[in-house]
């Protein structure tokens, strides 16, 4: 499904919904499931609190310490490692696409976790959640779960008390309506989150200044890959994008690396700073970007964008290269979507 709702970035409790590559399962054998908890419940800078398996389905919720799209990029190596290690075969078993939420742990937690654990009765697989061997549901009906399983943030909210959890969670499991969260959008009208206003408000002040921790090599580096990526993308060189000269291609290309850097939460003085505008045009750019593009456009330049810092990874690199040779030829992709000859783009204004 197709959203125009911005992600939102930076430490944070997340939902993930991830699908196999080009619609291949993810799990081609049963222990490959448990194999799978074990993978995301030793991801670097993050804490596995609940979980859902299909064949061709992952459902997460993890609190990251760091930002998402680097947790994500260790997820995909970490399931291509095991595939290879099992069966022999280098293949990416992770789909680029997936869905991520951020969530506001006081309102939507407990109520994400029972939607997740009931996805296998939703679906018809099983009776009772209970029942379903590829969730996390059986850790949060017992005392003593896995150390690398934080069940106790959610029955904490749920049960207010610290004694019985276990026992509370079952009646509540057996009682409770399946929720109805909107795990594709979220129900934030500006930005994929289920949240409050004032919890993504909060968000982005703390993403912000985070941001303005950065050394000044960091945020330019920054600059540097969503230059990179968007040169690219176009089949142009970055001197050819960063000529001023050229008003035209200019001031259609330069708001999308202005959008990149908004979403890493960078604010408009910083940015207006590293590309040497005035400030005072950074919102303007930003307000015109969804005119000025295709959806399609802006849904793959959000996918590839998640640069490693010192320096953009080559495994990115080589996917920007790839999506311009599959989705068009080389320098026909920005006159495409612009409705612009080469000639009348080349000549500028």
């Amino acid at each position: 499904m197709e959203t125009t709702k911005l992600p939102l970035h930076g430490p944070g409790l997340y939902y993930f919904a991830l699908t196999g590559s080009r619609d291949q399962p993810i799990f081609q054998s049963v222990f490959e499931y448990d194999y799978a908890t074990r993978i995301l419940g030793h991801i670097e800078g993050t804490t596995l609190l609940a979980w859902v398996f299909t064949d061709h389905e992952i459902h997460c919720v993890l609190d990251c310490r760091r930002d998402w799209p680097h947790v994500l990029d260790d997820i995909r190596d970490a399931f291509a490692e095991q595939h290879e290690r099992l069966w022999h075969k280098a293949r990416q078993v992770i789909s680029e696409q997936g869905t991520v939420l951020l969530i506001d742990e006081q309102a939507h937690l407990v109520d994400l976790v029972i939607q997740l654990h009931s996805l296998p009765v939703a679906r018809r697989q099983v009776a009772d959640a209970s029942l379903y061997p590829w969730s996390s549901d059986h850790y949060y009906r017992t005392p003593t779960p896995p150390a690398w399983t934080d069940t106790g943030r959610m029955l904490n909210l749920l049960c207010q008390t610290r004694h019985n959890r276990a026992q509370r969670y079952e009646a509540t499991m057996e009682q409770y309506d399946i929720p109805q969260l909107d795990l594709q959008q979220g129900n934030h009208l500006t930005y994929l989150a289920l949240a409050r206003d004032e919890f993504v408000t909060q968000h982005l002040r703390n993403t912000a200044i985070a941001a303005s921790r950065r050394s000044t090599e960091e945020l330019q580096r920054l600059r540097d890959d969503a230059i990179g990526l968007v040169a690219d993308r176009f089949s142009l060189s970055r001197d050819d994008m960063l000529d001023r000269n050229n008003r035209r291609q200019y001031l259609r290309l330069m708001p999308l690396v202005i959008m990149l850097l908004h979403e890493r939460g960078l604010c408009d003085e910083a940015i207006a700073e590293l590309i040497g505008e005035d400030d005072s045009l950074i919102p303007l750019w930003l307000r015109g970007v969804e005119g000025d593009h295709s959806p399609a456009l802006l849904k793959k330049l959000r996918q590839l964008w998640s640069p490693e810092l010192p320096s953009m990874t080559q495994t990115q690199t080589t996917e920007a290269s790839a999506a311009n040779e599959t989705d068009s030829a080389p320098g026909e992709a920005l006159d495409a979507e612009n409705g612009l000859s080469s000639g009348a783009l080349a000549q500028g204004e």
